[in-house]
């Protein structure tokens, strides 16, 4: 037992040969050590042409004597047939067949065959030439084979063996539900664990056994398995998962709180009507989604139910982070909303869940008469929705969107405002020449001559004491924008690093932090020196030139009131020609800028573009996953083209009411947006230089609208016309689904999921929503819409599937679901009148202690399977009298076997 446990295994089934003397002594053995010993025996089959070694294993309270009456009853040892060899005290053969075995086999035991493929196994080659090993390995009562030692290889050689083990022999049916095991077959202790097989048990036991010998692609894994080579530990859980929820403080609908266990695979949630399966829902929309993306009718009811149920409920869940298997608690209140403490203080809770009701599914495939592409906002939703989930920074696009639209507001507003300030330059050139002749006018050559070189040298000093202040401003803002950039390079994260990275975190934080103090020393100096210099430009022979040249200028104003000449008109007329130069000079400064404005305004629009584009990659390449996986959905994106959202966005921004307007703003998106690709950004600039210049002259030829229509656009403010030539429509999406025995590779085989009947399209949003991601799933009522085919071959292999990716929480009415996809964790709510919460019963445990126990686990538990047949099948009654009006066709199966 040491050595088992050394190497991980939690269970053994030990079977020797012919007896079960063993048993007490390795049951004891086991208790020690915390292993689970079922007890077993193997034995051969009667000698001829169906001789086989066959295990039978017991249920855990099978005895020694057990195994004796088996071995005497069901397998044929007797005096005549006795279990050893008298004479080389050998395991004897059986007296009787492997079929009389399995046929006679109690419903205590189950059977294995092992080595399954050796010239003596059930399944060789040689061996099923005949019809009585075909027969046993059809047998309902074999529940498992162990085909042997199974390398790479040997799966890959295209021999018989390697087609049986691919199960791609259609002359053996059995194949697709026979599962494959490994056994160890040790007759020594270092054999021990050296081929094992993973199998999900809730809690060891007969039912638990036989329960994944049914369901062997959901509950078996062998050492061989490609699957264990991936994910060597099935036990372990890397996906995000919520482990409970509880429904406390004073719920609208329940005197009691309401709490709720989940497992990290599928969960199933049943109940009658009032049971609180939507209350349950409810709760976890509330903890970790929203209402504010639901189709609006939803949202309604969804609120409505919220404030009735929830307004002074006290909700809470335990969940768990991918990857580090941390574990959070997200707590919400009506006031509060949901929120989750990280590093000791509460944020917003961001932990991904997609909950989904069937109604929901539904109406976002719905035709809208208001809006056209209804349906590809919300399909797009559920898209964002989901890159989210699995994103670093879940608010990435609308960061990016929102810093190249200020960049882009920013250059454009810079660009119009330097090529509007140049405007203005030919009428400043005659203002400067005409005051120019006025101020020549005033005093002889030779004072002129004075005159002039003074002011020139006053117009110098001004100019150098106003370059020096710009320079001291521009210090200024290099140091505020460097320290935001830098803070915008390392943003606070709203979750704290793992233990792991956060050294690293903490070095790129030194790092700008020494950077920073490094800069804001530089400046600091800069400033110093830049002081200095000012400083300088106060004294020395410099300050002298500037002070004679003010002296003579006040000289001048002397001789001319000597003169009786009124200066004050020459005053003026100096202050406005120094005005004009000084202007005249700045749009100098702003004229060798102007080319590096346009570039900027040019490189703001590309990325503008960028932003959009890149958010359309990510969406093709979720939606390109989801094709791939579902093998029966296609999409198409057309680029810009909800022309109806951006009508919306464009009233919103003018102002313009439902009823203005009304052919105007669809006819210039219609041929804005709708018009030729290939002339799309022909159309696109013509309209933004339209919108930014205010002259729309070209495109009144192309658009029939009315003139008062384009009297507004041209009366607009400058950052409204900005802000419209930036307003750019969303992608539109357009879902097919394959039809019903169509041909993937033929066009006329794929219909727009829009035009499909309820049924359709219920059933490819159903295929959308479990194609892609890992995040937590809840699925209320899926079956609704669909019949039981549609549950049967989408539902239920779709779920089997993402259990092992992701966690699944389904509610349902419908048995197929929790049955057929085995669920690792079948919840029963119930409603006793006044509580909602979850089954119990009381069961005794010990002799004289009652025990109080939840119907909630898997199938094999024998309450949890009495539920499923009262609530989804209408009771066991119910149940037996369908199978017997449809004359079960096992039935017919069965007697064929025994022909």
């Amino acid at each position: 037992m040491t050595r088992l446990r050394e190497q991980g295994i939690e269970v053994i089934a030990l079977a020797d040969h012919n007896t079960g003397d063993w048993l007490p002594d390795m049951q004891a053995a086991g208790d020690r050590h915390g292993v689970v010993v079922f007890p077993g025996v193997e034995v051969t089959t009667a000698s001829g042409a169906d001789g086989a070694h066959l295990i039978l294993i017991g249920d855990l309270d099978r005895t020694a004597r057990d195994i004796d009456t088996l071995l005497a009853q069901t397998c044929g040892f007797n005096d005549d047939h006795p279990r050893f060899n008298p004479a080389t005290n050998q395991p004897a053969s059986a007296g009787h067949t492997l079929c009389q075995i399995l046929d006679d086999l109690p419903d205590q035991w189950l059977a294995i065959a092992p080595h399954a493929l050796t010239d003596n196994g059930i399944a060789s080659e040689k061996t099923l030439k005949g019809d009585l090993r075909w027969k046993a390995l059809h047998h309902d009562r074999l529940g498992a084979i162990d085909p042997g030692n199974v390398q790479p290889e040997r799966l890959r050689s295209g021999s018989w063996n390697a087609r049986f083990l691919s199960r791609a022999l259609d002359h053996l049916p059995c194949l697709s539900r026979l599962p494959f095991v490994a056994t160890s077959d040790a007759y020594c202790l270092e054999h021990l664990g050296r081929r094992f097989t993973w199998i999900r048990m809730d809690q060891p036991s007969k039912e638990a056994l036989r329960q994944a010998f049914l369901d062997h692609e959901a509950r078996i894994i062998p050492s061989w398995d490609a699957r264990l080579t991936a994910n060597p530990d099935p036990n372990v859980v890397d996906h995000a998962w919520v482990e409970r929820v509880n429904l406390g403080g004073i719920l609208g609908n329940s005197a009691t709180p309401l709490d709720v266990s989940f497992d990290p695979r599928l969960n199933v949630v049943i109940g009658g009507r009032g049971s609180g399966k939507s209350t349950l829902v409810a709760a976890l929309r509330q903890l970790y989604g929203r209402l504010d993306g639901l189709p609006p009718g939803i949202e309604q009811e969804a609120r409505a139910f919220v404030e009735g149920v929830f307004s002074a409920a006290e909700l809470s869940a335990d969940h768990r982070i991918a990857i580090s298997r941390e574990q959070h608690t997200a707590r919400w209140t009506f006031s509060s909303g949901s929120q989750t403490p990280l590093a000791d203080r509460p944020l917003p809770t961001r932990f991904p869940m997609r909950i989904f009701s069937q109604k929901e599914l539904f109406e976002r495939t719905a035709h809208d008469r208001h809006d056209r592409f209804a349906a590809s906002r919300h399909l797009f939703s559920l898209v964002d929705d989901a890159l989210k989930a699995n994103a670093d920074s879940p608010d990435a696009y609308e960061t990016e969107l929102e810093s190249a639209l200020t960049n882009c507001l920013t250059s454009v507003a810079e660009r119009l405002n330097a090529e509007s300030r140049l405007s203005q330059r030919p009428a400043l050139e005659a203002r400067h020449t005409e005051l120019s002749k006025q101020v020549a006018a005033f005093g002889d050559t030779e004072s002129q001559g004075k005159r002039h070189a003074s002011e020139a040298v006053v117009r110098e000093h001004a100019q150098l004491a106003a370059t020096t202040s710009r320079f001291n401003q521009a210090l200024d803002e290099l140091l505020a924008a460097a320290a935001k950039r830098l803070r915008s390079a390392l943003p606070t994260s709203s979750s704290p690093p793992t233990e792991a990275v956060a050294p690293f975190y903490a070095e790129l934080e030194q790092i700008r932090t020494q950077l920073e103090n490094r800069l804001q020393a530089i400046v600091t100096e800069a400033i110093h020196v830049l002081d200095a210099a000012r400083a300088n430009q106060q004294r020395g022979e410099w300050a002298s030139t500037v002070a004679a040249a003010e002296q003579e200028i006040l000289d001048f104003q002397e001789r001319m009131n000597h003169l009786g000449i009124d200066p004050t008109g020459y005053l003026t007329l100096t202050e406005a020609l120094n005005g004009v130069s000084e202007n005249l000079r700045s749009l100098e400064d702003t004229a060798r800028v102007l080319n590096g404005l346009r570039e900027a305004e040019e490189s703001a629009w590309a990325e503008l573009q960028n932003v959009h584009e890149r958010r359309r990659r990510r969406r093709e390449r979720l939606l390109l996953e989801v094709e791939h996986r579902s093998g029966s959905l296609r999409f198409e994106i057309i680029p810009y083209g909800n022309a109806s959202g951006w009508c919306r966005e464009v009233r919103e921004l003018l102002g313009i009411r439902s009823d203005g307007y009304v052919e105007d703003v669809p006819a210039l998106a219609t041929w804005l947006w709708e018009g030729p690709s290939e002339s799309q950004s022909d159309r696109l600039a013509l309209w933004r230089c339209s919108v930014l210049n205010g002259a729309f002259g070209e495109i009144k030829q192309l658009v029939s609208c009315k003139a008062g229509w384009w009297n507004k656009l041209t009366k607009l403010e400058p950052t409204q016309r900005i802000r419209l030539a930036m307003i750019c429509p969303d992608d539109v999406v357009i879902m097919y689904f394959l039809r019903d025995g169509g041909k993937r590779e033929s066009s006329r085989d794929w219909q727009p999921v829009t035009t499909g009947s309820p049924g359709q399209r219920s059933a490819a949003m159903l295929s959308f929503v479990l194609h892609h991601g890992t995040e937590p799933l809840v699925l209320d009522q899926p079956e609704d819409d669909l019949d039981t085919a549609w549950i049967s071959q989408l539902i239920v292999p779709e779920i089997r599937k993402s259990r092992w990716k992701r966690q699944v929480i389904v509610i349902t009415h419908n048995a197929n679901i929790p049955v057929n996809a085995d669920a690792e964790r079948v919840i029963v709510l119930d409603n006793d009148g006044t509580s909602i919460r979850v089954k119990t019963s009381t069961e005794q445990k010990t002799v004289g202690a009652l025990q109080e126990v939840e119907h909630s686990g898997p199938i094999e538990v024998t309450r949890v399977r009495r539920d499923i047949q009262d609530i989804l099948e209408g009771g066991t009654e119910a149940f037996m009298s369908r199978e017997r009006r449809y004359n079960n066709e096992l039935n017919t199966y069965r007697a064929a076997l025994r022909g």
